[in-house]
């Protein structure tokens, strides 16, 4: 029975090496499949189009329940004398009481509302505030998802 070159080479020990460079070329184009996975599911996960809203504790100044605008001032910023007021618009659907009911729907958080007929408060409530802040090419536009009232 007549040998095959191929069955030759193999007795031989010849196609072992390339065996073995066809193995590794393939293992290290495995890894790289890997990591470029890997880097693109991180990627995704640090989407900048992903909105991530900033937690911040201070006082509502100035509220206006028709408007749905507050006048807040953040802890531990200091103002200069002719900074105006940062205005926020309250968006909430949902919100925190101070006894850590949650309240959903559209009404307004208690803690900003005004007397009765009067949508204007100008009581200094301590409130937890997660905002989300949008660049508009010109003044900043401060947008409060949700509402913790502290007191």
């Amino acid at each position: 029975m007549p040998v095959a070159p191929a069955d030759v080479l193999r007795r031989t020990g010849v196609l072992a090496p390339r065996r073995r460079l066809v193995t590794i070329a393939f293992s290290l184009a495995l890894v790289a499949v890997g990591l470029v996975g890997g880097f693109g599911a991180a990627k995704l996960a640090d989407d900048p189009h992903t909105a991530r809203p900033e937690l911040l504790v201070g006082v509502v100044t100035w509220s206006n329940e028709q408007t749905r605008l507050v006048a807040f001032e953040e802890d531990e910023t200091a103002r200069r004398p002719l900074d105006g007021d940062t205005i926020y618009s309250v968006i909430a659907e949902s919100w925190q009481d101070a006894g850590g009911a949650l309240h959903h729907g559209s009404t307004y958080p208690t803690c900003l509302a005004g007397e009765k007929d009067d949508p204007v408060s100008t009581d200094r409530h301590r409130v937890e505030l997660e905002v989300l802040h949008r660049d508009t090419g010109g003044q900043p536009k401060h947008i409060a998802v949700h509402v913790r009232c502290l007191d």
